[in-house]
């Protein structure tokens, strides 16, 4: 039973019984007041009583390593504990939010909840629908979750515990265990919310607009890509071990990691050099942090790339730097441009020149991100103005590019402030 209805486990069966009713419940329910308090001690009581040893069972088995898992549950439990929260609503809504407040003569404004959110999960990352729902609550909303592909029941597992701690949260929590391909179900789930947030790329993000009737909002995490900038400088070894963390740790899977690296050269030897050098750090960090099998498409896609680049290579277009076993690759490119890489430690490599940086961004600026930046001092200003000229959100130092912060603004933007709204009243 995958289907949560108002804080209860139901089958499919039911839930298509009861999807009819789901309007009017609504309306009713819409109207309740949900104390954030409530929701920060309900998630410290589910962290509190979070068996790690079940968790990363659960997490192995939907294709994580063992010690991936393990630093995701730590991560995670940090990030969901009292203190934690607490400074995340108090960074992004106040420390009274949901609070009347004068903000002229007879005038007063406050947060309000959007109402009833439909959260469309994205099945790359596990454990991110629970967190997008968390956030629903501490912005104080009925959550709709439509479950991804492949997510290995760790959403409804946690979220059927978070109910049972507290039943306040009931009328707040729906899960929908519905394929992306029943549309007429979803479009008439889509048309009871007030807004969709949806994570995924940009052809999902283009799905779930047909979806969505003109007066819903549509909140979009979509996609993004993050690359590491070099110049020739003294900590250029340190950085690059450290990239290779960056590179290693999270697979490439998360939005913050590394697809590419532009190197300040106009000299193609010096950039074989530096790749070699990359490759190294990677093969080294590998050996640390061994890497699991790879889904077949997955590894399709990687022998196809690289065969390509080998048949490049041949005219002098491209080189690929690799082992034996292929578990990964460092592939250069001489002619620079922002590039997605097939993931899975295999990254591009490309020279650049500062004064075309600009250039070769601005083009992508909606789906940039973090920039791990490795440069002598006296350039890092010039640098960083172009970067977040271009549309780069966060610059972080090699080895820390997913490295995050309580209140940190996601995609540019704190989420809690785009779950709720501005009102205003006269009282004079």
């Amino acid at each position: 039973m995958n289907n949560i209805f108002r804080g209860e486990l139901i089958s499919r069966e039911e839930l298509d019984n009861r999807i009819v009713e789901l309007g009017e419940i609504l309306k009713n329910d819409v109207i309740l007041e949900l104390d954030t308090h409530v929701v920060i001690d309900a998630v410290d009581k589910l962290v509190a009583g979070m068996n790690p040893l079940v968790l990363e069972g659960l997490l192995v088995s939907s294709g994580m390593t063992n010690w991936k898992a393990k630093d995701f549950i730590q991560t995670t439990m940090e990030g969901l504990s009292r203190e934690s929260l607490t400074k995340k609503v108090h960074r992004e809504l106040g420390e009274k939010p949901f609070i009347w407040r004068e903000v002229e003569e007879g005038i007063e404004e406050k947060d309000q909840p959007f109402g009833v959110l439909m959260h469309i999960g994205a099945g790359n990352e596990i454990g991110l629908s629970v967190l997008s729902i968390i956030e629903g609550l501490l912005s104080g909303n009925i959550n709709i979750l439509k479950l991804p592909s492949y997510e290995g029941g760790i959403s409804v597992l946690l979220l059927k515990q978070l109910v049972e701690i507290e039943p306040r949260l009931k009328p707040y929590i729906y899960v929908f265990d519905i394929a992306s391909y029943e549309k007429e179900l979803l479009k008439k789930i889509a048309s009871l919310v007030d807004a969709i947030v949806v994570w995924g790329s940009d052809e999902a993000i283009a799905g779930v607009r047909q979806l969505a009737h003109p007066s819903t909002s549509l909140i979009e995490w979509g996609h993004r890509i993050s690359f590491a900038y070099f110049t020739q400088n003294e900590s250029i070894k340190d950085d690059l071990k450290g990239l290779s963390l960056d590179i290693c740790l999270s697979e490439q899977q998360y939005c913050s990691s590394p697809q590419c690296v532009f190197y300040e050269t106009a000299n193609n030897d010096e950039l074989e050099g530096f790749a070699y050098k990359l490759a190294k750090e990677i093969e080294e960090t590998s050996k640390k942090y061994p890497t699991k099998q790879k889904p077949i498409n997955t590894e399709a896609e990687i022998t196809w790339t690289h065969e390509l680049i080998k048949m490049e290579e041949i005219l002098g277009q491209k080189r690929l730097i690799s082992n034996e076993e292929a578990n990964y690759s460092v592939m250069v490119d001489y002619k620079p441009r922002l590039k997605a890489s097939p993931l899975y430690r295999n990254i591009w490599v490309m020279p650049i020149k500062r004064e075309n940086l600009i250039n070769i961004l601005r083009g992508h600026s909606g789906h940039l991100q973090t920039v791990g930046l490795s440069c002598e001092k006296e350039d890092a200003l010039e640098i960083t103005r172009i970067l977040y000229g271009a549309g780069v959100n966060r610059i972080n130092p090699c080895g820390k590019m997913s490295k995050t912060y309580i209140g940190e603004p996601h995609d540019g933007f704190w989420t809690l402030r785009k779950y709720v709204r501005r009102v205003s009243r006269r009282t004079k």
